[in-house]
């Protein structure tokens, strides 16, 4: 083998060396903000889980119950979709996977839209598609304040209440664990709940002060917040575990490329070694002669 091929093979194994620390340190920055992500989010789940079945308890107790978000409309003419995407790339099938589910989304929900994008990758989309988003949140840190979640989600209950949708529905990536984690819709807006009397439980065992009426008032923008802000918080766990198992991958196979590249690196040497040796044998035996 040529000098010039095994130089060329000595640089390809320094440049995979290169990759393989890049991508193991991508791996380490995305498994940080993922426990930092999903330490919130463990916290978030049993109060919005908590909350919902207060929420459904108390408006078992309200005889007349006509509150304005729970009013689902007789026809749905307009829908509004918060489509949820990361806010890069790097993450194996995570922004595909949504992208597909949009599209499945889209077949049984021909109704216009009104779209908000949250992640940059779900802008970028939105805009390629040829829609125009109402919204766009962009550039999302890992500690988005719980004041830009009452922001938006006062937007969306506006466009509701207002008539200029008949549902908001949510886009997004379930957390399940580090591994596993799969597109979901969830139908935001209205609020759905059902119904508990005192013996089911719920918010039975409660005596309220003031009249429950009042206290939904107050409480079911809460509960739409707080469920807004688990489902970011899904989507951002997801994005993060995603691009670490990513980055994990890349960095495995950087490694098996190395070993492979140093195999045929050393064969190359050895092949050149000898092609010397036999030449100086050679040049020896033709000067005895």
């Amino acid at each position: 083998m040529a000098v010039g091929s095994i130089k060329s093979i000595r640089t390809k194994i320094r440049s995979v060396n290169n990759i393989k620390k890049i991508t193991r340190a991508m791996e380490m920055v995305s498994a940080a903000k993922l426990r930092k992500v999903q330490e919130r989010l463990m916290a978030v789940r049993p109060y919005a889980s908590r909350i919902s079945d207060f929420l459904t308890g108390l408006a078992g107790k309200v005889k007349n119950l006509d509150f304005p978000l729970f009013k689902t409309r007789e026809q749905v003419k307009r829908i509004g979709i918060v489509f949820m995407m990361g806010e890069k790339g790097l993450c194996g099938s995570f922004n595909s996977n949504m992208l597909r589910f949009w599209n499945e989304f889209g077949k049984t929900h021909p109704q216009p839209k009104d779209v908000t994008a949250i992640g940059k990758k779900a802008a970028d989309a939105v805009r390629k598609m040829g829609l125009t988003a109402a919204d766009a949140y962009v550039n999302l840190k890992t500690d988005v304040s719980f004041g830009d979640i009452q922001s938006w989600t006062n937007k969306l209950m506006a466009s509701f209440l207002e008539g200029k949708v008949d549902e908001v529905w949510v886009l997004y990536t379930e957390y399940v664990n580090a591994v596993t984690f799969r597109p979901r819709a969830v139908k935001f807006l209205p609020v759905q709940t059902e119904i508990k009397d005192k013996d089911e439980g719920g918010s039975g065992d409660y005596e309220f002060e003031p009249e429950p009426a009042k206290i939904l008032d107050r409480l079911i923008p809460r509960y739409v917040q707080t469920a807004f802000h688990r489902l970011i918080l899904e989507s951002m766990s997801s994005e993060h575990a995603a691009r670490m198992n990513a980055m994990h991958n890349a960095t495995d196979n950087a490694k098996d490329l190395v070993s492979s590249l140093t195999l045929i690196y050393n064969k190359a040497r050895q092949a050149s070694i000898t092609k010397e040796l036999l030449d100086i044998v050679g040049g020896a035996e033709a000067l005895k002669g």
